[in-house]
Parts: structure tokens; sequence; C-alpha cells
């Protein structure tokens, strides 16, 4: 499954991206992940691994994650994995008309086959929350302006 999501943030790439990368600052605007923890740090940020934990549905679910590229104030982007799902993504930056707009890509499998009606509506649960957490984004990056 495919999704995207993007958003227009008054404020410059550095200012957005140090709320993406850093795991401190994105708890304060991701949903439900309660707490996350560095297993191997890299100097150059690919290949960083962390163990993340996300509440969904009254339930704590474990996730690792890899750092899969890493350009300052450009490019972030990781691959979660759960004993459900994997997950690719993948937050591009990019300078338009002195602002700062924001792509999240996401490219999510799970690992067993569930009814094609179920889908539709993960797709939009997943939708709104990635609108609701830029909204909150937007609102972190725009104060620090």
């Amino acid at each position: 499954m495919k999704l995207a999501c993007s958003i227009e943030i008054e404020a410059a790439p550095e200012q957005v991206f140090c709320w993406i990368e850093s795991p401190e600052r994105a708890r304060q605007w991701v949903m439900n992940v309660s707490r996350s923890e560095y297993i191997r740090e890299t100097p150059e940020r690919v290949g960083t691994t962390f163990r993340e934990y996300v509440e969904e549905g009254g339930q704590e679910i474990e996730m690792i994650g890899v750092v899969t590229e890493f350009q300052p104030n450009r490019l972030f982007a990781v691959h979660l994995e759960s004993a459900a799902h994997t997950a690719d993504v993948r937050f591009v930056l990019k300078v338009r008309s002195g602002k700062t707009l924001l792509t999240q890509d996401i490219e999510l499998n799970f690992k067993n086959r569930l009814d094609e009606t179920i889908y539709d509506t993960i797709k939009k649960a997943i939708m709104n929350q990635s609108r609701s957490e830029f909204a909150e984004l937007k609102r972190l990056c725009e104060q620090d302006v």
C-alpha cells in the first residue's frame, strides 16, 4: 500500500528537518509513539538502528527501524518492521517560495494477507493521522520561526 502526504511550512528546511530526524522531537508530533531507543548509531546516520514502541488499540507494538537515507535538511528515510508489517517511510524537503514543502511517502506491506475491504479503512486512518501529525509539525516549526 502506497501513501503520500505533503504540507507547506513557513520555515526553513533546517528548522523542519530537526523535528523529523530527532527521535525526541519527533515524539512531540508523531502520534502513538510512546518511546524509542537507539540500538546502534552510525556517524553518517545511514545504518543507524533503533527500536520504537507504538500504541495501537490499547496494545504496544515494537518496531525495529533502520535509517536508509540521510541528507541533512533534504531527505530522511527509514525502514520499519514489526511482527505484523513493514513500512518504508521517506521524508523529502524542498524550498518553494521561501517556504519548505515537506512530502512523506509511505510504502506499507502487511505480512499476513488482509481482506481487501480492510485496506481502504487502514489507508483512510493512516492518511487522517498523517494530516493531523503534519498539522502539529507545522505548528511546532512555525512557532520556532
